[in-house]
C-alpha cells in the first residue's frame, strides 16, 4: 500500500473520532441544559410549554389530524376549582399536588401558610389546587374526596386536615371509610359528603386535572404553576421549594423589586 493512502486512511480514521466525540460532547451538553440540577426538566422548557398550552397553539395527532387541546387561563381555574383568596388577584399560584404526596404535605404545613398570610391576605396573590394523581390508586379518592368537601365550601379545611394527619404512601390512610371520618370531624354534612363520595361524582374532574399535568409534562409532586391574571409569562417549579423560592417570584412579578 502506498504510503499517500496509508496516511489517508489513518486521516479518516483521526477524523471519524473527532467527530464522533464531538457529538458525543454536544449530546451531553444538551442532556444537562434539559435537566435542572435536581435533575428534573428545567423550567424554562416547562415554561414554554405552558405558554404554549395558554396560548391556544394547535398540536397534531400521530394519524395528521388538527386537535386544538389547548386551555385558555379562564379555563384553569374553573367553578370547580378550589381557590384561595381573591379571584382577581394579580397572580394565581396553581398546585398540582397529591394527598399522599410527603413533599405536598410539606409544603402544605410550611411554605403554604406563609404564603397565605404575606400574599393571599393581602389579595396579591390567589392560590388554587388541581389534583395530580400519581403516587397510587388511593390518591384518587382521597382527590374526588376534597372536591365533595369543596362543595360545601370546606375544601381548604379538608386539606388541611388530610396533610396534618397523612400517612405512608399506599398504607390505606385515605380509604373511603377514613375519609368520610375525617369529613364527619371537620363538620361537613355527613350524608351529602358520603353519597357524594360513594358517587364517584367527581372522578372525571381528577381525571382531567391529572391529564392536564401531563399536558403540561410534569413530572412530579408538588409542581407549581405561576400566573399573571392575564395568562401572560407563565411560570413553573416542581418540587416542595422554600418560601423565598416563591416570595422571590411573586416580587419579581409584582415589581416590588
Amino acid at each position: 500500500m502506498k504510503k499517500s493512502v496509508k496516511i489517508a486512511i489513518i486521516a479518516g480514521i483521526f477524523v471519524t473520532v473527532i467527530i464522533g466525540g464531538l457529538a458525543l460532547f454536544v449530546h451531553f451538553k444538551l442532556s444537562e441544559i434539559e435537566k435542572n440540577e435536581t435533575g428534573q426538566e428545567s423550567a424554562e422548557q416547562i415554561a414554554k410549554e405552558v405558554q404554549e398550552v395558554l396560548s391556544g397553539k394547535e398540536s397534531h395527532s400521530e394519524e395528521g389530524e388538527d386537535s386544538n387541546s389547548a386551555l385558555t387561563f379562564s379555563s384553569l381555574v374553573t367553578k370547580d376549582t378550589p381557590l384561595k383568596g381573591d379571584p382577581l388577584a394579580p397572580i394565581t399560584l396553581i398546585e398540582f399536588g397529591d394527598f399522599q404526596c410527603p413533599n405536598c404535605g410539606r409544603f402544605a404545613r410550611e411554605t403554604g401558610p406563609q404564603i397565605e398570610a404575606s400574599y393571599v391576605e393581602s389579595g396579591q396573590v390567589s392560590m388554587a389546587f388541581k389534583h395530580f394523581t400519581v403516587v397510587g390508586p388511593d390518591s384518587k379518592i382521597a382527590a374526588m374526596a376534597s372536591q365533595c368537601a369543596n362543595e360545601q365550601e370546606m375544601f381548604w379545611e379538608f386539606h388541611d386536615a388530610l396533610y396534618n394527619n397523612q400517612g405512608p404512601e399506599n398504607s390505606g390512610w385515605v380509604k373511603k371509610d377514613n375519609l368520610k371520618k375525617i369529613a364527619s370531624d371537620i363538620g361537613l354534612d355527613k350524608q351529602s359528603f358520603d353519597s357524594c363520595l360513594d358517587s364517584n361524582k367527581y372522578q372525571s374532574l381528577v381525571e382531567n386535572d391529572l391529564n392536564l399535568a401531563k399536558q403540561i409534562d410534569f413530572t412530579g409532586t408538588p409542581s407549581f404553576l405561576i400566573l399573571k391574571n392575564d395568562g401572560s409569562k407563565p411560570q413553573a417549579l416542581t418540587g416542595a421549594y422554600p418560601y423565598a423560592t416563591f416570595q422571590k417570584i411573586f416580587d419579581e412579578s409584582l415589581n416590588l423589586k
